[in-house]
């Protein structure tokens, strides 16, 4: 893959946008220098997110006159910090080298709904339905007389319908097909290359939108994954799956490098999990509006050892006896 081919995912962004946290603040010690071009070096995805920064000066005029309104428009009275953020952000936004994505990024800067990372949002919508954004989710509500429609464009939510009294559908929209809820409470998360859905109560219609004849009746207590061209078979419910609306994450004997897969989703910064850790078991209830607590507990309870390199990036590995 070259560098002009490469998407950046999500996690590499939010390692670059730490590291110009961190030069931004403070001037960089010789160390801190050199274990920058080291992560630069690691991995020709860093290399990547460090040029689209570099770069970022010289394309922001590709950005679209409504996002760079919203997104630049108060740069002047921003600190140097919250600045930073909309730099990472931008790093989603803007294409360097011929770069392209499957969808415009920009319609999650300009969703009706949107939560950051950590945070969960309750709306209720205008038919009953109630609708919960998990963390770093985005969502347009686009109601009409024909139909009921939620737009996912990134992160997951959680649906309970209500009855419609004009008998409208009640649709939900992904980048890979759409979902058909048939009187129903279920999840839906957007991943990079595919969509999840977990029924909770009673069924969802999934219907890819490259192949919608392939189309698929989810019942309760079932999930799948599903892309443009077809539906994975349905499996049995994840307890994971709803937990986290009571703000949990269950796991059960669940690998640690899983669980971490699970927490970082709602932790700002950057954290990771050596492969050390592979032989590594959780189990427990875990409060997730606390994700350093928990960290703590792992430490004190699990053969592991933390290495904090800033406030925001933690690194995991198997202590050593």
């Amino acid at each position: 893959m070259s560098l002009n081919s490469a998407d950046i995912p999500e996690n590499v962004i939010k390692e670059v946008v730490v590291w110009l946290v961190k030069v931004q603040d403070d001037d960089l010690t010789s160390q801190e220098e050199q274990t920058l071009l080291a992560w630069r070096n690691e991995n020709h995805l860093h290399e990547l997110a460090w040029q689209r920064a570099e770069n970022l000066g010289m394309t922001l005029q590709k950005i679209p006159p409504a996002v760079g309104k919203q997104v630049l428009g108060r740069s002047a009275t921003m600190d140097r910090r919250e600045f930073t953020k909309h730099l990472g952000l931008l790093l989603t936004l803007v294409p360097i080298a011929g770069l392209s994505y499957k969808y415009a990024p920009w319609q999650a800067v300009l969703a009706d709904y949107k939560t950051a990372t950590g945070e969960q949002k309750t709306i209720q919508l205008v038919d009953g339905s109630q609708l919960i954004l998990n963390t770093d989710s985005a969502v347009d509500i686009a109601f009409n007389d024909t139909q009921r429609l939620l737009k996912l464009y990134r992160g997951e939510i959680y649906i309970k319908t209500a009855h419609d009294s004009a008998q409208r559908p009640f649709l939900v929209q992904t980048a890979q097909g759409q979902l058909h809820a048939l009187g129903t409470e279920f999840v839906v998360r957007q991943h990079s290359d595919y969509s999840y859905l977990g029924v909770i109560e009673s069924a969802v219609d999934v219907i890819p939108k490259d192949d919608p004849e392939q189309n698929q009746i989810i019942e309760t207590g079932q999930q799948t994954r599903f892309d443009a061209t077809g539906i994975e078979a349905p499996s049995p419910l994840d307890d994971n799956a709803n937990a986290w609306i009571n703000g949990v994450i269950y796991a059960d004997n669940m690998p640690l490098t899983e669980f971490i897969s699970y927490l970082k989703r709602y932790r700002t910064g950057v954290l990771t999990c050596d492969e050390s850790c592979d032989d590594i078991y959780v189990s427990g209830s875990f409060q997730i509006n606390d994700p350093d607590n928990i960290l703590h507990v792992l430490e004190k309870t699990r053969p592991i050892e933390i290495e904090w390199r800033t406030r925001f990036w933690a690194k995991l590995s198997k202590k050593q006896r």
